[in-house]
């Protein structure tokens, strides 16, 4: 059974990760290996995606849209990774994200509602209200 299975993680193997495992006696071997290899991977992944999560700022050439699916697609990541961010975490992240022009609506909402009950989907309606309101103002007075 173990030379079936180390059979089949040597077909699978790419050459050069092959070479790095060839001389293991065993299956069990060769997967601890891969573990103590791929794992630091996967934490330097699961830091660079934490800190470009924590860091990131939408800039004035960035949809709304385009920044809430920059942010989603941070959350499946690190989610993948097995590091799963809280839903009220994830209304703050979106907060902390956006320029200073949205801070009255920040003030709004988590006046209304408490910041840590913050429903990210619902955050993410309210603000892309509030960028549509923005752009009708602006499309009326470039218009007048």
């Amino acid at each position: 059974m173990d030379d079936n299975a180390m059979s089949n993680l040597h077909l699978a193997l790419a050459d050069l990760v092959l070479s790095s495992v060839a001389k293991k006696e065993s299956a069990k071997e060769i997967w601890d290996a891969f573990t103590r290899l791929y794992k630091v991977r996967l934490l330097h992944n699961k830091i660079f995606l934490k800190r470009r999560l924590y860091t990131l700022r939408i800039t004035e050439s960035t949809s709304m849209i385009d920044h809430i699916n920059n942010l989603n697609t941070l959350f499946s990541q690190l989610s993948v990774l097995d590091h799963n961010i809280a839903v009220n975490e994830c209304a703050k992240i979106l907060f902390q994200s956006l320029p200073d022009s949205y801070n009255q609506l920040i003030i709004n909402l988590t006046n209304n509602v408490l910041t840590n009950y913050a429903v990210f989907d619902e955050v993410v309606v309210v603000i892309l209200e509030e960028e549509s309101k923005c752009k009708n103002r602006e499309d009326r007075l470039a218009s007048s």
